[in-house]
């Protein structure tokens, strides 16, 4: 589940000359993405900041602010439950009206206007301005120029320290007192160079958008660097001073990488499809992620492998569709070098072009997963469709570009389609490596029997001695095995996976008014079936269409008869057996 942030919507008032005023309008619950920095409501509805530069080139009239971990407003407004605390929340924030404006760099600034404060301020200048008057002649006459004087004289008066203008701006910017406190001890010289690079740091990532005081800084710094600094830093510290940690207690500084992937987001959403494969699952996405960062590392592919129906193709079209990434699957049996029956890599690639709409740069972003291609492993070196091929898809892995048509006998204006971007999968059961990795744990003659062995995890080159594959393809593969399916692994799978066959039988009954109730019996039945007839988790959704459809019929048939239907173990067996409560 993506994590839940709080933000205020606010509406924007323009004052003309990259000027506006924002105030709140209302809370809104939503999510954020890190990368496109766009706050997304309940309702999908987008927003951006109110210190985006977008702002300057747009018209929108609305724009989020304000925005904090949901998790962690209850106890920021010291309430109990979140709806009370957005409240509070809210409340605090509608206080302030926000005055923003472009910086010299073209970014935003934003300077929060305490509206009580500044009623306070306000009422505490009429007070001065009454009492002066008060104090004159009564019989004297007070002039315009008068009045204007003494009314600047009591706004002046506000703030009693004309030496302080620095402390002034960092105030009016609403920066937290702390921050304050150490920006003030910058400019009084308590902190060295070192310090303050880290403190410009943590400006940066806490208050990115005050862009006045971060540019300060670094003309603080080079200044200081250059020897033209009039403030002499202090080598050690003349007064002892709370660390920084203590002054301005911050979050560790996160860094901004390309392409970030929430990878513990991903992989809540892959693990509540895909049951019971954790480990292989956390592996698969970290690879892809470590992909994403490292251009280089996507001339590697990686070879899931395991047992038919345990989840290869499930798994990577749940990860494509998260990560926004065309799925293209490829059946390697058809595969074949060009010249030769059956389809040579030009022609794969031209389908998947046309899957993508005819977009290179779409089509160039695809996760390409090669199924079944443990049936491509030969012994003949003359083997065109096995051995051939995977010599073949070596230069795809790595990063080609290659002419695409549609009809590869009549090269016309090919399309230049370029794999150095794809992440590339290939997958099969190796079912001859993996039947073969018994050891014997036993001691004496005679003794290795069934119950003795244990399997050993599967190595290089057990994949070259006992499914022929190439050493120059398994040196640019990483294997990853998918865990076995046993009848405990299926039945978790029936029972709780968010895309159960089961689940979607019972929705479809409650559409007939029917509760559909599935004995302990039955699902272990469902399992073993699993089990004997070597499908996987693949074979659940056929034995449960096949056990179901009399029972959907009946029921389909006698609206408004039945009230519930019960399915046994016999069900599995005898789709008529079966039994029906009715209203």
């Amino acid at each position: 589940m993506a994590k839940k942030y709080v933000a205020t919507i606010m509406n924007r008032l323009f004052l003309g000359d990259d000027k506006f005023i924002f105030f709140v309008s209302h809370p809104e619950i939503g999510t954020y993405d890190m990368e496109t920095e766009i706050f997304t409501d309940r309702n999908g509805r987008e927003f951006i900041s109110m210190v985006d530069p977008v702002l300057l080139m747009s018209e929108v009239s609305t724009a989020y602010g304000n925005m904090v971990d949901a998790d962690e407003l209850p106890s920021l407004m010291e309430r109990e439950s979140l709806r009370e605390a957005i409240g509070q929340y809210n409340k605090y924030c509608s206080r302030f009206i926000y005055y923003v404006s472009k910086t010299p760099k073209n970014g935003l600034f934003c300077i929060p206007i305490d509206l009580v404060q500044l009623r306070e301020n306000m009422a505490h200048a009429v007070d001065q301005i009454q009492q002066q008057l008060a104090a004159r002649n009564p019989e004297d006459v007070v002039t315009k120029d008068e009045l204007v004087s003494i009314a600047k004289n009591a706004v002046d008066n506000l703030d009693n320290n004309e030496d302080r203008e620095l402390e002034d701006v960092i105030h009016s910017k609403e920066i937290r007192s702390d921050i304050a406190n150490v920006l003030m001890d910058i400019m009084d010289g308590v902190y060295t160079l070192d310090e303050i690079k880290e403190i410009r740091d943590v400006v940066a990532f806490q208050l990115g958008d005050l862009e006045g005081l971060l540019d300060a800084l670094d003309l603080q710094i080079e200044a200081t660097e250059k020897g033209e600094s009039s403030n002499v830093l202090k080598g050690e510290n003349p007064r002892t001073k709370k660390t920084l940690v203590e002054q301005v207690p911050i979050k560790p500084r996160i860094p901004k990488i390309d392409h970030y992937i929430d990878l513990d987001d991903l992989f809540k959403k892959v693990t509540a499809t895909l049951i019971a494969q954790d480990e292989p699952t956390r592996r698969v996405i970290t690879e892809i992620a470590r992909k994403e960062q490292d251009p280089s590392s996507k001339s590697r592919g990686l070879l899931i492998t395991g047992q038919t129906g345990s989840g290869k193709t499930k798994m990577m079209q749940l990860i494509a569709k998260y990560l926004d990434r065309p799925f293209f699957k490829i059946d390697s049996t058809q595969l074949t070098i060009p010249g030769y029956v059956g389809k040579d890599i030009e022609e794969v690639l031209w389908d998947l072009y046309v899957s993508c709409g005819k977009n290179v740069e779409k089509a160039e972003s695809a996760i390409v997963f090669f199924d079944e291609i443990d049936k491509k492993g030969s012994s003949r070196k003359d083997d065109v469709s096995g051995k051939g091929v995977l010599n073949v898809l070596l230069p795809f892995i790595e990063g080609s570009t290659y002419d695409v048509v549609e009809n590869v006998k009549m090269k016309s204006n090919p399309v230049k389609i370029n794999t150095s971007n794809m992440i590339v999968i290939l997958g099969g059961a190796f079912t001859d490596v993996y039947g073969q990795l018994k050891e014997s744990n036993s001691i004496g003659f005679g003794a290795s029997i069934d119950n003795d062995k244990k399997t050993r995890p599967a190595t290089t080159q057990d994949f070259i001695e006992k499914a022929k594959m190439p050493d120059e393809f398994m040196g640019r593969v990483s294997i990853i095995k998918l865990n076995d399916l046993d009848v405990d692994a299926l039945k978790r799978i029936i029972l709780e996976s968010d895309e159960s066959a089961v689940e979607v039988q019972k929705k479809l009954f409650k559409k007939l008014g029917v509760k559909l109730t599935l004995a302990d019996d039955f699902i272990d039945a469902l399992a073993n079936r699993a089990i004997k007839k070597n499908t996987g988790a693949r074979g659940l959704n056929t034995a449960v269409e096949e056990s179901t459809w009399e029972a959907y019929g009946d029921a389909y048939s006698h609206l408004g008869q039945y009230s519930e239907i019960i399915l046994g173990a016999e069900t599995i067996e005898d789709p008529k057996q079966y039994t029906k409560v009715k209203k």
